[in-house]
């Protein structure tokens, strides 16, 4: 009996093509599929060519069939194994990528909040499956699929939560098909995810007059910090606190001959641009002051350097997930409590406002998130330049963000964090404003 290493000569519509192992013997011949599939003209030697995607991880795929193989031809020929037993061995395939492992190195783009939703939703997914050992890409599969949405109804779980383990699971799926570590198109179709039927809802609305009446309600310095977190993260793009912990400062000068001023933020994989100007630099001056009033004593690490004027928050609390919850909860409780809304609504708020406004194509796609607009931002001959840099004065506008800093910073004043407009109050160290600051 031998067992061979073969290439199909079927491409599939990837122009890809099957590796297999051909069992022959003695009138007897039986071809098994594994899950490795490479361009044809690349498998050389039984071996995969450097011009072939992913060609690393395909080579060690190719290696452990290799192994595999030898394994099978170990026990068939000491007769340790029957024939049968062999093919279902080789039928089982090899343990290509755990699904933990190809989350945390593929999953990168995302936050680590959205991360660990997906790290989860594996668990959920093993625990329904009665799984008791580490799960791989393999795993992923229309039988397990199916058993799963059927043992979590079984189990009480509502259809809305099904389809959000499901949908998490699928987005895992079409990553790893990218890199043609799972071939199958149709693991998922159209009855898997099941459609709901959603009530007609109107989208709640925050009117400019909303957040007046939140910011002269509020009664203490965190209520007033949550608004002006939440009003900076709809003029920021629709920004989300793990984004807001996260953007960076960048100056023009190292880029263009001019000097304006920006931050940049990934969202979804695609970098944001929001430029500094006179009302956004008070507003984060404002946050800022109030940050150090209330957080300087006992979480100095969670704060910007005193003399960085851009950024509010040390980049490194964002890879800590406790202390990063334990900064936002509040203001999460906070903002509901004066508006009404979580801190998603800011993206909401701006997407509706971006796609309510005369703008061409490509400036909308900017705009909201879809392209990357590192190209085009600091072109000043660019048209698309003038366009968003338009957009955002006529939402400040829309927004009155001068008013809602001016009210802001009375309401500072009354609650006892210093008056930015006092040029004579102006600190190099946080000790100097730390100094002032008690003595109020």
């Amino acid at each position: 009996m031998r067992i061979l290493i073969k290439i199909s000569s079927y491409r599939n519509k990837n122009n890809l093509s099957n590796i297999y192992f051909d069992i022959k013997g003695t009138n007897y011949r039986k071809k098994i599929k594994t899950e490795l599939y490479v361009n044809k003209n690349n498998y050389i030697k039984d071996g995969i060519s450097k011009t072939e995607s992913n060609h690393i991880s395909k080579n060690i795929l190719l290696e452990k069939l290799k192994l595999q193989k030898i394994k099978a031809l170990e026990n068939l020929n000491s007769g340790k194994w029957k024939l049968s037993q062999c093919e279902k061995y080789l039928k089982n395939g090899i343990e290509v990528k755990s699904i933990e492992s190809f989350i945390n190195k593929n999953f990168n783009d995302v936050s680590i909040f959205t991360k660990k939703d997906y790290l989860n939703t594996i668990g959920v997914f093993r625990k329904h499956l009665e799984i008791n050992r580490e799960l791989y890409l393999k795993d992923l599969n229309r039988e397990n699929l199916v058993q799963f949405k059927a043992n979590t109804q079984f189990n009480g779980i509502k259809i809305s939560s099904v389809n959000a383990y499901l949908k998490k699971l699928k987005v895992i799926v079409n990553k790893a098909r990218k890199q043609d570590l799972i071939v199958n198109n149709k693991i998922f179709d159209k009855n898997l995810i099941e459609k709901t039927n959603k009530k007609e809802s109107t989208v709640r609305k925050i009117k400019v007059t909303e957040i007046e009446k939140a910011i002269f309600n509020s009664k203490d310095i965190y209520e007033l910090q949550a608004i002006s977190l939440f009003i900076a993260m709809i003029i920021f793009k629709g920004m989300t606190p793990i984004e807001m912990v996260k953007y960076k400062h960048i100056k023009t000068s190292t880029i263009t001959n001019s000097n304006d001023n920006y931050i940049v933020y990934k969202s979804k994989g695609i970098n944001r641009f929001v430029k500094f100007n006179e009302n956004i630099f008070k507003l984060i001056q404002i946050i800022k002051t109030s940050l150090y009033f209330t957080h300087f004593d006992k979480n100095p690490e969670i704060l910007a350097a005193y003399n960085n004027e851009y950024e509010l928050f040390n980049l490194n609390v964002s890879l800590e997930i406790k202390k990063h919850k334990n900064l936002w909860n509040i203001y999460q409780k906070k903002i509901k409590q004066l508006i009404g809304v979580s801190f998603r609504m800011a993206n909401t708020i701006y997407i509706d406002f971006i796609n309510n406004i005369e703008i061409s194509h490509q400036a909308r796609e900017i705009l909201v998130g879809k392209i990357d607009a590192s190209e085009i931002i600091f072109d000043q001959e660019n048209l698309l330049y003038h366009q968003i840099n338009g957009v955002q004065k006529k939402m400040e506008i829309e927004f009155q963000l001068s008013k809602l800093i001016a009210l802001i910073e009375n309401k500072m004043t009354l609650l006892g964090v210093i008056n930015l407009d006092d040029k004579g109050k102006r600190f190099q160290t946080p000790l100097d404003f730390i100094k002032n600051i008690s003595k109020a």
